[in-house]
C-alpha cells in the first residue's frame, strides 16, 4: 500500500533530499579539482601541444572552487533548515493533538486553558513558518548562484575536447579528462536542479497556508 505523506513529512523529506544532493555535489566538485590537477600536470608535460588546454584547466579549477564554497555556505544554512522543518512539524502536531482533545470533549474543564495553549502554539508556528519561508528563499538564491557558476561548463567542455585533440600524443589523456569534466558538470547541474525543485515545493506547501 502506498502511503501519502502530509505537509510536514514532505518538508522533512525535502530537507533530507537536499542535504544528500548537496553532499553529492561537493564530492563531485572535489573530484573535479583533483582531475584538474592531473590535467595541469599533463599539460605541463605536453608543452606547446597543450597550450590551449591550460586556460581551460584554470577555468575548471575556479568553477570547482566556487561550487565547493557555495555548497559549504548552503550546508551551514541547511542545518537551520532541517531544524525548522522538525520544529514546524512538532508545532503542527501539537496543535492538532490539543485540538482533537477539545473536539472529543475529553477535557471540558480545561478547554479554556487548552485554547490558550493552541493560540500560543499557533503564534509560534506562524513565526516559524515566516522564518522557514525566508530561509528557503535564501537557500534557493544561493543554489541559483552555484547554478550560474556552471553555465559556461558546456562551452568549456566542447572547447576542451578541441584543444585536447590538438595535443597529439597527449590527446587521449586530455580527452578523458574533458569527458570527465563534462559528465561531472552534468551531474552537478542535475543535483542542483533536484535541490531547487524541492525548495520550490517547500515554498508552495508553506504558501498554501496563507
Amino acid at each position: 500500500m502506498t502511503r501519502s505523506f502530509g505537509r510536514e513529512e514532505n518538508i522533512l523529506i525535502a530537507a533530507a533530499t537536499i542535504s544528500s544532493e548537496l553532499r553529492g555535489v561537493r564530492k563531485i566538485a572535489r573530484e573535479m579539482s583533483l582531475g584538474v590537477m592531473n590535467a595541469k600536470a599533463i599539460s605541463h608535460r605536453a608543452g606547446d601541444m597543450a597550450r590551449g588546454f591550460r586556460p581551460i584547466t584554470d577555468f575548471i579549477a575556479e568553477m570547482a572552487q566556487k561550487i565547493i564554497l557555495g555548497v559549504n555556505q548552503i550546508s551551514k544554512k541547511s542545518v537551520e533548515f532541517s531544524y525548522l522543518a522538525v520544529r514546524y512539524r512538532h508545532l503542527s502536531q501539537s496543535i492538532e493533538h490539543y485540538q482533537k482533545i477539545i473536539d472529543r470533549g475529553d477535557a471540558v474543564r480545561y478547554i479554556s486553558s487548552l485554547q490558550q495553549v493552541i493560540k500560543k502554539l499557533g503564534e509560534e508556528s506562524g513565526q516559524c513558518r515566516k522564518n522557514f519561508i525566508f530561509l528557503t528563499k535564501t537557500l534557493s538564491s544561493l543554489l541559483g548562484d552555484i547554478q550560474r557558476s556552471t553555465r559556461g561548463a558546456q562551452i568549456i567542455s566542447a572547447t576542451s575536447r578541441v584543444e585536447a585533440s590538438r595535443a597529439e600524443s597527449f590527446s587521449q589523456s586530455l580527452e578523458v579528462i574533458a569527458n570527465q569534466v563534462d559528465n561531472s558538470t552534468d551531474d552537478i547541474r542535475r543535483r542542483l536542479q533536484i535541490s531547487h525543485d524541492h525548495l520550490t515545493g517547500v515554498l508552495n506547501l508553506l504558501y498554501r497556508e496563507e
